[in-house]
């Protein structure tokens, strides 16, 4: 199946509004009863569609939700930071009556879900942390950082596509412009300048380090041997804080291992949150 059926696939996006902060955000869910919750965190170039993908994989298997970051896909903007965006995704699962769940996040995402699984470490089974760092730890009240304000004005300047290709290119410099090179632009030319700067903000001010000690769960991390994103320092820090966690490097992929090659991806989730 090709990436425009997987995408047509996907289950349409449904909203929850969040009464504590008066905040509306997007998500896409599949539930298959008496089967294990897999929630997806998606990277800064992307959204709930980016895992596609996985949502085509795993369907019959678990029960997929793939939640849309504040700003991303048709959520509200906001200036939260990361450790509330991790209360209002399990208000959200509360309002579904998820009470333990799976978490893979990925980049951004990642981030995320270490904040989940420190703070909520009742509530998730296993995690895994893809193409992740811990965050930027600039102190608060920083302006936004040069390279997002120059993301921001590419939006400004560019139209989606235009947007979605540049992007891509920037992450992935060495992938042709084949199938997975067009699948992830599509969806990053839906980034807008509030996804920019909501995102851009949560994890400029995010420093992870005193939450890793309260990961206790069962946890893998996924490297990439052409990640130019995530550096290999930045990797080092993450798994030298996480002892516990399995290290697995995927070869000849960069920073989008789960549509580059979603084959050895999703092999590598089954084999950790399924066994």
């Amino acid at each position: 199946m090709d990436f425009k059926k997987k995408l047509k696939n996907l289950p349409e996006l449904q909203f929850y509004k969040d009464l504590d902060l008066d905040l509306m955000i997007s998500y896409r869910y599949v539930k298959e009863n008496n089967k294990d919750t897999i929630l997806f965190l998606h990277g800064f170039n992307g959204n709930s569609k980016s895992w596609a993908y996985q949502f085509d994989f795993f369907k019959n298997k678990n029960s997929v939700i793939s939640i849309d970051a504040p700003g991303f896909g048709k959520s509200d903007p906001s200036s939260i930071d990361m450790e509330m965006i991790g209360d209002v995704v399990v208000r959200l699962l509360k309002s579904l009556n998820i009470s333990k769940f799976h978490v893979v996040g990925h980049s951004m995402g990642g981030m995320l879900a270490q904040i989940l699984s420190s703070k909520y470490s009742n509530s998730v089974n296993k995690l895994v942390l893809s193409c992740t760092f811990k965050g930027y730890g600039l102190p608060k009240n920083t302006p936004l950082m040069e390279s997002y304000q120059r993301r921001i004005k590419d939006r400004k300047n560019m139209s989606d596509d235009q947007y979605g290709r540049h992007r891509i290119r920037e992450m992935l410099p060495k992938c042709s412009e084949d199938e997975t090179f067009d699948f992830l632009s599509i969806i990053s030319g839906e980034i807008s300048e509030g996804s920019i700067k909501s995102g851009g903000m949560a994890m400029q001010y995010l420093d992870t380090t005193k939450y890793l000690p309260y990961i206790k769960n069962q946890c893998l991390i996924i490297l990439a041997s052409e990640d130019n994103v995530v550096s290999k320092k930045k990797s080092e820090s993450l798994i030298q804080d996480i002892p516990h966690a399995i290290i697995k490097e995927l070869s000849n992929v960069g920073h989008a291992p789960y549509s580059e090659d979603s084959v050895s991806y999703n092999n590598v989730l089954v084999k950790f949150l399924l066994k």
